[in-house]
């Protein structure tokens, strides 16, 4: 048995807010709604911040683990990185204590999805609708009949399991990362709009959202490979 609160599919629509615009949108959970969620379902986990770390390239993060006040139960610590609003790390000179507490709350929401699985769905979506298109369909299947020519069939290959989520996740986050820095340093300023615009209308994004985001993982390294051989203006 799990030593902490299992609390994955109790968020709402009605939870989620959007952040950003353009290619820089995301959806997000409020830290406080967050530990709304902790507190209702999950009473007595609290978080607490540890030190804050700093990287060879003197660049930091902070450290956020939650602890139960009763049992005294811990959860290993969650590095979550000093970023600014594009999320590039903060040089350590210029970190001022409302980047520490930014980044501790930012924490706080990433270390509930680590540990609790509390709002995971933000993450994986998109990953969760593309295993289910490769899954079986939730009820079985009925089997025909067996005849004398079935008994014994002969063996099918076994086809080469799908990506899991998790790596299927990891790639998508690479590849988004990539574009993003390779749309603000490839792209004269401007011309980034029209890009995804253009994008748009020849993969039928939805118009508002992140079209980023909306993008499957072949047409994000379309994307890159093009911008990877732009020369720079």
């Amino acid at each position: 048995m799990s030593h902490y609160p299992y609390l994955a599919g109790i968020i709402k629509a009605d939870d989620v807010r959007q952040k950003g615009s353009g290619s820089y949108a995301a959806d997000y959970i409020s830290w406080a709604k967050t530990m709304q969620l902790i507190n209702e379902h999950a009473p007595g986990w609290l978080p607490e911040m540890g030190d804050l770390g700093f990287a060879p390239d003197q660049t930091a993060y902070v450290n956020v683990r939650f602890h139960h006040a009763e049992s005294g139960k811990t959860t290993p610590w969650f590095p979550q990185s000093v970023m600014d609003n594009r999320n590039k790390p903060v040089p350590a000179e210029k970190i001022s204590a409302r980047d520490i507490t930014d980044t501790h709350r930012r924490g706080i929401c990433s270390a509930a999805a680590c540990f609790f699985s509390l709002g995971y769905e933000l993450w994986a979506r998109e990953e969760i609708l593309q295993v289910e298109a490769v899954t079986e369909p939730p009820h079985p299947v009925p089997r025909p009949a067996q005849t004398p020519q079935s008994v014994n069939p002969a063996p099918t290959p076994t086809p080469t399991p799908a990506p899991t989520p998790a790596s299927t996740a990891q790639v998508r986050e690479d590849l988004e990362s990539e574009l993003i820095e390779l749309l603000t340093n490839k792209m004269p300023k401007g011309e980034t709009l029209k890009y995804l615009d253009d994008k748009s209308k020849q993969w039928k994004l939805v118009k508002g959202g992140s079209r980023v985001q909306q993008m499957n993982i072949d047409q994000l390294q379309i994307c890159i490979d093009e911008l990877r051989n732009r020369k720079d203006s």
